[in-house]
């Protein structure tokens, strides 16, 4: 499957007018036999054998210690998957492996005290015709097809698990109820994660043309949905429609960090599964 990437990652309106001083998101994209990681240490690119194309978008927790190294370390550790052969089942390996990497790390920065720091981490892989994809926190993944944009992931908030188990929504409840590393927030074991296959992961079958968008939630606090889809349906390459995401929640006054991945699908042929 041949897919163009677009991307852009900025530190937002800036302090001086009320938002962040570090850029605290990081992304990361594998393609072609290539790595490029953009996080603390700036962006930085590597040779390294693997199987279609993997991007990811992780969002420092604002305010919360160290959020933009938890945010490198997830594009970092998200890049270990990216390895000859391909999987059966895409999306579960997904899952399953933020599942693992989440214990690991969790495990990890326990050893050095309380557990402060954490991430958003929303992946999409894109091999044998389809786009798995998995996710935590409120970073977003959204298709854009046929001049409609479907949002795929759901936001991990308190009232989304309250719905999903039949529970009453309560004003308060629309806050991040879980990262990756730093764990639930008073919802259960810290050591796992709360994520459901066909939820918080899935996969879709992709088709010639398709617009995938990964963001972070300076865009999508800042861009209402609309204009969202305007813009994609306006910009189809894939760095314009980024940059003018970009432009359009800088004038909206967005305090927080933007990164937005804009992915166009330019050919979609399946591939034999490998292990």
């Amino acid at each position: 499957m041949a897919v163009t990437v677009g991307l852009v990652c900025d530190i937002g309106i800036g302090v001086d007018r009320g938002g962040r001083a570090r850029n605290e998101d990081a992304y990361l994209v594998c393609q072609s036999n290539r790595v490029r990681l953009c996080g603390e240490n700036g962006a930085r690119t590597a040779p390294q054998q693997g199987e279609g194309a993997l991007v990811a978008v992780c969002d420092g927790m604002g305010g919360h210690e160290d959020g933009h190294i938890a945010s490198a370390t997830a594009a970092r550790v998200m890049s270990r998957l990216y390895q000859p052969g391909a999987p059966k089942r895409p999306a579960q390996v997904l899952l399953h492996y933020i599942l693992d990497a989440h214990r690991q790390l969790y495990a990890a920065a326990l050893q050095e005290g309380p557990v402060s720091m954490g991430t958003t981490l929303t992946a999409v892989w894109l091999i044998n015709g389809t786009a798995a994809w998995a996710h935590v926190g409120d970073s977003r993944l959204y298709l854009f097809r046929s001049d409609r944009l479907i949002q795929l992931t759901p936001d991990q908030t308190r009232n989304e698990f309250a719905r999903r188990d039949g529970q009453p929504t309560v004003p308060e409840g629309e806050q991040l109820a879980q990262n990756f590393i730093y764990g639930s927030r008073g919802l259960g074991d810290n050591t796992t994660l709360r994520l459901e296959q066909g939820l918080d992961s899935g996969a879709e079958v992709m088709h010639r043309g398709d617009l995938l968008l990964l963001c972070t939630d300076g865009l999508t606090c800042a861009v209402p949905d609309e204009q969202i889809r305007t813009a994609l349906a306006t910009h189809r390459d894939p760095q314009e429609a980024a940059d003018v995401l970009l432009k359009q929640a800088l004038r909206m006054g967005s305090r927080d960090n933007v990164t937005v991945a804009v992915i166009r699908i330019e050919e979609v042929s399946a591939g034999p599964a490998g292990p």
